[in-house]
C-alpha cells in the first residue's frame, strides 16, 4: 500500500516538473516596439533672389566719376537701386536715367545703346504715369556733393523673356527728363552708360 502511494506521488511529481519545464522552454511573446516618431522633412530653403548690376562708365568729362545700378528680382517686381558720384563739378539737380534697348556702351557718346527699352511700344512718360516705357526710370537727383541715388520698383521689368533687363544698358543723362517730350523726355546728352549683367 505504501509502495503504491509512493508511485502515485512520484508520478504526480514528475508530471508537475514536466509542466514547469515546458513552461520554461516556451518562447516568450515578442515585446511590442514603441512607435518611432517620423521627423517632418525640413522645408526647402527659399531660392536666393536674382541680382543684376550695371556698373556705369562715364564720358571723359568725368574721369573720377563712378556709379552703379542694382536690379533685384522680387515677388512684387524688379527693385532698382542706383548710386551715382560724379566726382567733380556737374549740373546739380535732376538727371534723366533710363534703361536702353541695347547693352552696348562702345560709342564715345554711348549712342550705341540705342533708344529706351520699350517692349510694349507705348509713349514715353514718367515711371508713375499710366503710360510709359518699361525703361523709364524718371530722374535721379544730384546734390551739391555731386552725388545722387534712386530707389524704385518696376512691374514692367523682369529677368526673363521679352521684358528682361539682362544685356541691356542703363543710361544717365546730362539733363532732366521732362517726363512728357517724345520719345525720350529731352534729357540731353548721355553722361554714363552701363551694361546690365547677372551677378548671381
Amino acid at each position: 500500500m505504501l509502495l503504491r502511494k509512493w508511485f502515485v506521488f512520484a508520478a504526480v511529481a514528475v508530471a508537475i516538473a514536466g509542466t514547469l519545464m515546458l513552461a520554461g522552454c516556451s518562447p516568450k511573446a515578442p515585446e511590442k516596439e514603441a512607435p518611432q516618431e517620423t521627423a517632418a522633412p525640413a522645408p526647402e530653403p527659399a531660392p536666393e533672389p536674382r541680382i543684376a548690376i550695371a556698373s556705369l562708365q562715364f564720358t571723359g568729362a568725368y574721369p573720377n566719376a563712378s556709379g552703379s545700378v542694382v536690379f533685384t528680382e522680387t515677388d512684387g517686381g524688379v527693385e532698382i537701386s542706383a548710386q551715382v558720384d560724379y566726382g567733380a563739378d556737374t549740373r546739380v539737380g535732376p538727371h534723366g536715367i533710363h534703361l536702353h534697348q541695347t547693352g552696348d556702351c562702345s560709342a564715345a557718346d554711348f549712342t550705341s545703346s540705342g533708344g529706351h527699352f520699350n517692349p510694349t511700344g507705348v509713349d514715353h512718360g514718367g515711371p508713375d504715369a499710366e503710360v510709359h516705357h518699361a525703361g523709364d526710370f524718371g530722374n535721379i537727383e544730384i546734390g551739391d556733393d555731386f552725388k545722387g541715388s534712386l530707389d524704385a520698383t518696376s512691374t514692367m521689368l523682369s529677368f526673363d523673356g521679352e521684358s528682361s533687363i539682362v544685356g541691356r544698358a542703363v543710361i544717365l543723362h546730362a539733363g532732366e527728363d521732362d517726363l512728357t517730350s517724345q520719345p525720350t523726355g529731352a534729357a540731353g546728352a548721355r553722361d554714363a552708360c552701363g551694361v546690365v549683367e547677372l551677378s548671381n
